[in-house]
């Protein structure tokens, strides 16, 4: 630890500080004479000399320390009144009274300023390095604090405020992204959630934090099936990263047991200065999109991309000139099959996927010579949990382009899906996950959103959206000084952040320039 000592006021004190200085020395901590570039700073002031009283206050609200230890009775600086000076500037710096005086109205009136302890002397050792050791803890506590919502702030915005504060400096970052099933591209994703994807564990994360020497911040995705591992370390250390990221990926991957709970993760370029954190994220977030694995688990690291085209495998090609060729539906499903088995065999990313699918629903739409609209091929693919699922998707949308009568709903579409819709109207604002669907109804969320975009023409996931994006409104509408966080929470959105991103995506403005416009 790099140690600073500030000394004011008489000789006396100097020697004091010379003394001070040669013990952390002994102790094996290195001492600088610049405050402003050190781990902890010592302030020895005097209280016997006039000038050291207005310098000593001076010192404390340039150096903004965690801890002052302060006397309480001298001659021309009393102690507590250092204390309320330093306080009228709203600093949250912790003080410690040291004083041979046992006098319980001095000690009545530092519990009145919040003084942190009352130590009589002769100190107890012991007693002083408690005092230092917690200060430590909170401090690094806080620190930890105010990272996280830096951090979480740049993963949810595009628009990061640079440079980055100063409890980020000589700080490198690096993130881990753990996606479950297909990666998300949807603003709107988040509304039907899925329950199961749980983080590691807390006394996991304290395990690999000393392993590997490190601090590890749990973030909030952008959408229910992220993860996000903030991994923040000394600049001027460099640990084993990559094997982190290999620990938390296998920790999470149960695509052993189970195959449809595959999982893509992606570890992030290190951030040597806090100031890149922002661009760090999209190109990790961008990479993703490009390279994530589609039905098998996969461990990368991120790299920088350029002049990604969504060029259509050959194969694929081949096989979509044979379309001209079906009459009937068993044809189509059969070439269905063939497709999608053929993508299967090949573990392609989520990016190459979408574009063999999108040339194949163009090839059909181009046979059926009818006037439609393409089918969304990039929601059906990110909320396809399998290729099993992803082929019944296909053969649904595909026999409604042919013309073909799909059996696969009969007489229950209408009344389910209308059952579906009233559940959600009831109870939008609740966290509703793809178990709720299969414990109310007995289907799985895809079978049911393929039955309500029939019948409504949108997602259930977009129209829980749109519920509470009409509810926010009328909110803001009613409460003009309604905080937006507390909106956010009472529409059912997860955290501030996204929902600011989806009011904008919605309204073409932020919830609080809303609100601006509302009071003009």
């Amino acid at each position: 630890m790099k140690v600073a000592f500030v000394s004011l006021g008489c000789a006396k004190n100097l020697v004091n500080t010379e003394q001070m200085m040669a013990l952390v020395r002994s102790a094996g901590h290195e001492i600088t004479a610049q405050p402003e570039g050190a781990d902890a700073a010592v302030l020895n002031t005097c209280g016997f000399i006039d000038s050291a009283k207005s310098e000593a206050i001076q010192n404390i609200l340039e150096l903004e320390p965690e801890l002052v230890f302060t006397d309480i009775t001298m001659p021309v600086m009393n102690g507590l009144d250092m204390i309320e000076e330093v306080q009228k500037a709203h600093f949250h710096t912790r003080f410690v009274i040291l004083t041979g005086y046992a006098d319980f109205e001095y000690a009545r009136k530092a519990i009145h300023l919040g003084v942190s302890d009352y130590l009589l002397k002769p100190i107890v050792p012991k007693t002083l390095e408690d005092i230092l050791h917690s200060c430590l803890e909170q401090q690094n506590a806080k620190i930890h604090l105010l990272q996280k919502e830096y951090l979480q702030c740049a993963l949810r915005s595009n628009n990061l405020v640079e440079p980055a504060p100063d409890f980020m400096d000589s700080t490198s970052c690096s993130f881990i992204f753990v996606f479950q099933g297909p990666l998300r591209p949807s603003i709107y994703s988040e509304a039907i959630s899925d329950s199961d994807f749980a983080p590691i564990s807390p006394e996991y994360m304290t395990m690999l934090e000393n392993e590997f020497q490190v601090s590890l911040i749990l973030l909030h995705g952008r959408h229910f099936n992220e993860q996000v591992y903030a991994v923040t370390y000394p600049s001027s250390r460099h640990p084993d990263i990559e094997g982190l990221a290999g620990k938390i990926h296998s920790s999470l991957d149960l695509s052993a047991q189970h195959p449809e709970s595959w999982i893509n993760t992606v570890l992030s370029p290190r951030s040597p200065d806090s100031g890149s954190v922002s661009d760090i994220i999209k190109d990790t977030y961008l990479f993703a999109l490009f390279k994530n694995g589609f039905g098998s688990s996969s461990l990368q690291t991120c790299s920088i991309l350029s002049n990604q085209k969504m060029i259509v495998s050959p194969d694929v090609q081949q096989l979509c000139a044979g379309i001209t060729a079906l009459s009937d539906q068993e044809s189509l499903y059969h070439m269905i099959h063939s497709l999608i088995i053929m993508q299967d065999q090949k573990e392609l990313s989520q990016f190459q996927l979408t574009a063999n699918l999108r040339y194949f629903f163009s090839a059909v739409i181009q046979n059926s010579h009818k006037d439609i609209i393409y089918p969304d091929v990039s929601e059906i693919v990110s909320t396809s949990h399998s290729y099993d699922e992803l082929e019944r998707e296909l053969q649904y949308e595909a026999s409604k382009i042919c013309g073909f009568q799909n059996p696969a709903f009969g007489e229950e579409l209408p009344s389910l899906a209308r059952q579906v819709r009233n559940y959600l109207d009831r109870n939008f604002t609740q966290q509703i996950t793809t178990k709720s669907f299969q414990d109310i109804f007995g289907y799985n969320e895809k079978y049911i959103s393929t039955l309500f975009k029939s019948e409504f023409g949108i997602s259930p996931s977009k129209y829980i959206s749109e519920l509470r994006l009409k509810m926010a409104k009328t909110l803001l509408q009613n409460n003009p000084d309604i905080l937006t966080k507390d909106v956010a929470e009472m529409v059912g959105f997860s955290d501030a952040f996204y929902f600011s991103r989806v009011f904008k995506a919605h309204e073409g403005m932020s919830p609080s320039q809303y609100l601006k416009q509302l009071k003009k």
